[in-house]
């Protein structure tokens, strides 16, 4: 392959960055619904902003330890993404699964295992509605193993988790979540997999093909 296929291979179209943020602003919206009635909560996300990143800049602009949420795709895609969640948020959204206020006694400790435990039922809730969402887009069936959630350093974590991949596409949005949460969340992407995601988006739309994998 010679440079400049290389390089068209690793980079990103413009209808591919707009695929990819639509199938990411409709997947994230229906995982945000399903977190909410978990929470009892109302949540509100921004419009996601994609960017494309290599690991050194994933790596130095994460520089603090994160409670890291893992989605393997089990069906329908092949690959997995992190979800990068703060230390704060996690203890809020503890609480609040706990039945309390969101800055009662499982807001006051540090982050433990049941604090991952609760993140990780959060997520699975989450991210097998947004799952569902993106198996519609794509005309495919797509489902997720249960998350595995950590917290530790990312940059530690991306490099272990990629070791053969060196570019990322980074998905950020605002997150509000009544009047207790005001933060941004970060998804990322292996490249290849995000670009597999927007072509099959890209594939259906262009087909008029108004039929769901179901």
């Amino acid at each position: 392959m010679d440079n400049s296929v290389a390089k068209a291979a690793m980079s990103f179209n413009d209808m591919e960055v707009s695929a990819i943020g639509e199938v990411a602003n409709i997947t994230l919206g229906n995982a945000v619904t399903a977190l909410s009635m978990l929470l009892h909560s109302d949540i509100d996300i921004s419009t996601p902003f994609v960017e494309i990143k290599n690991k050194g800049d994933v790596v130095r602009t994460n520089p603090e330890k994160a409670v890291i949420t893992r989605v393997d795709y089990v069906k329908g895609l092949d690959g997995y993404y992190l979800l990068f969640l703060k230390e704060e948020d996690v203890r809020i959204m503890t609480d609040l699964m706990m039945g309390s206020d969101g800055h009662g006694m499982f807001y006051e400790q540090e982050v433990s295992e049941l604090h991952l435990s609760a993140v990780s039922e959060s997520m699975n809730q989450m991210m097998g509605s947004a799952a569902t969402a993106m198996g519609m887009m794509i005309n495919k069936l797509v489902d997720i193993s249960t998350p595995n959630t950590v917290m530790t350093d990312p940059g530690d974590y991306v490099n272990d988790s990629f070791p053969q991949d060196d570019r990322f596409v980074q998905i950020s949005f605002k997150v509000q979540m009544g009047e207790l949460i005001s933060t941004h969340m970060t998804q990322l992407y292996p490249f290849r997999l995000a670009k597999a995601i927007a072509d099959l988006f890209i594939v259906k739309k262009q087909s008029g093909d108004g039929e769901g994998p179901f």
